[in-house]
């Protein structure tokens, strides 16, 4: 009788290390699918910068002078615009504050069309607007963001910023 015992926890044992073993495969293999080792972090980039110009806007680019991140170096706050340097998904964020006396729309433009508009109406209230999108974007586009000409934003602080991250790289036209 003990060694049927015996017998029975030693197969008891052996199906446990058999499931454990199973079980860290599978937890190694699904590491692996997350693991973002696949990105060049050459090619990463991520941005985000914040505009301090309390002037009236003009009919170019809003100049979003305070960098807070430029990994990749592909803003340039000289003119206001991101240049992709990686095809990719890219995450692309505005937030806009106009002047508490004026009301200001602000789009977001890639390579010249329109993606999103911001609007605030001012009416002697501070308002905020924001969007977030997902572009497709090839390497050299161009990104940016224009204000309604003679208005001002509100620059006292901290409110109007431009930022963009890589999701992923690639080419996803299909």
């Amino acid at each position: 009788m003990s060694y049927i015992i015996v017998f029975i926890n030693g197969f008891g044992a052996a199906l446990m290390a058999m499931y454990l073993y199973q079980n860290q495969r599978q937890t190694d293999d699904i590491s692996a699918k997350h693991d973002r080792t696949d990105i060049n972090p050459d090619e990463f980039v991520a941005f985000t910068a914040i505009s301090s110009n309390g002037n009236q806007l003009t009919n170019n680019p809003i100049k979003y002078d305070i960098i807070v991140t430029n990994v990749g170096k592909a803003y340039s706050s000289t003119t206001g615009i991101f240049h992709t340097p990686t095809t990719g998904i890219y995450s692309i964020s505005v937030s806009l504050m106009g002047h508490h006396h004026n009301a200001i729309h602000a789009n977001l433009y890639h390579n010249g069309e329109q993606v999103v508009r911001l609007y605030t109406a001012g009416n002697s209230r501070h308002e905020v607007a924001s969007q977030t999108v997902y572009l497709k974007l090839v390497k050299r586009d161009e990104v940016w963001v224009q204000g309604t000409a003679g208005m001002k934003l509100w620059a006292t602080e901290r409110y109007n910023q431009f930022s963009g991250a890589l999701v992923r790289s690639g080419d996803f036209t299909n």
